[in-house]
């Protein structure tokens, strides 16, 4: 059951909602301007490839609104072209939040991978020089700030896709380090997390807050390793993302149903932010996606909004 919720000129969080939007969700306002100059609260992006519509969108979390605090997820997409195609490159960070400026940690980390995975790098690969680079500019930071490890630390996890359409479903390769992860939404409605390595009959405790995770093991490390898995799944669409959706995505039935329900088909790119950055009690971390859906019908275009609709509260 939904129902529309407009929002308070003053208040920055999205007008959707699903659940209980708590307080922060209702009536927290957009903040000043961020310490960082330069640096947006949101980020959207479209791109389209040969069977594939892609959109992305990266929100200051309410936490860091709150805070005063930046932004510490990012996101980049890029593509690789081979000879028999163009594949689709898509990066998610999520930057570690004790660490005072792992946001230019998963800034670099997001555009680095993007650009080694547009380039044919395998993921191994890339993962390692991200690091090494990483681990370099770390040291140069902490150096020129005088050392203070909390002030001046970075770290970040990261998501990395390549991916093509084959036939009516999708081929291809995600590595990741880290929390941040990739999910598969099939035709009926069900969610499918691809990056997960829990033990069979091991679930997710929404009671556990919105920044837990056993699964956090970021770059800069002292290996500079990933993990790695082919993706080969039959049609639906793919979800590249931060905890900041996965977790309540992961605990919270609701959350898969009505995310569901809104990305069957791909909403316009504004809609899709304003979508992604759903408010909900006690999840208040930024949130970053880029979705990968297939395009097989030309006129798909002409009715984009079907699964978008106005702001709206899911029950």
């Amino acid at each position: 059951m939904s129902d529309t919720r407009s929002a308070h000129p003053r208040v920055g969080a999205s007008p959707f909602s699903i659940g209980d939007p708590g307080r922060a969700g209702l009536e927290l306002p957009a903040g000043r301007p961020g310490a960082l100059v330069g640096q947006s609260d949101i980020e959207v992006s479209a791109a389209t490839l040969p069977g594939v519509l892609i959109r992305a969108a990266t929100i200051r979390g309410l936490l860091h609104r709150a805070g005063d605090e930046p932004r510490q997820d990012a996101f980049a997409i890029a593509r690789h072209e081979t000879g028999a195609g163009a594949w689709a490159v898509a990066v998610v960070c999520d930057g570690v939040g004790a660490l005072g400026r792992s946001d230019e940690a998963a800034t670099l980390a997001g555009r680095r991978l993007a650009e080694l995975g547009a380039a044919g790098v395998p993921w191994p690969e890339a993962f390692a020089v991200v690091n090494e680079e990483l681990h370099a500019y770390a040291e140069q930071v902490r150096a020129a700030g005088g050392g203070d490890a909390s002030r001046d630390g970075m770290a970040t996890t990261a998501v990395a896709l390549s991916v093509h359409r084959d036939g009516p479903g999708w081929a291809g390769e995600v590595a990741w380090v880290g929390d941040s992860s990739l999910w598969h939404l099939d035709a009926a409605g069900r969610w499918t997390d691809l990056t997960d390595t829990r033990e069979p009959g091991q679930e997710g405790d929404e009671d556990e807050g919105p920044f837990h995770s056993t699964k956090v093991r970021p770059m800069p490390s002292s290996g500079g390793s990933c993990a790695t898995r082919a993706v080969r799944v039959s049609g639906g669409a793919l979800f590249v993302m931060s905890d900041g959706i996965a977790n309540p995505l992961d605990w919270c039935e609701d959350v898969r149903e009505t995310l569901a329900k809104w990305w069957a088909r791909p909403p316009d790119p504004f809609t899709f932010a304003a979508q992604a950055a759903f408010a909900r009690k006690t999840h208040v971390d930024d949130r970053t996606v880029v979705a990968l859906w297939p395009d097989d019908d030309d006129d798909q275009g002409d009715d984009e909004g079907h699964a978008g609709g106005g702001p709206e509260t899911a029950g």
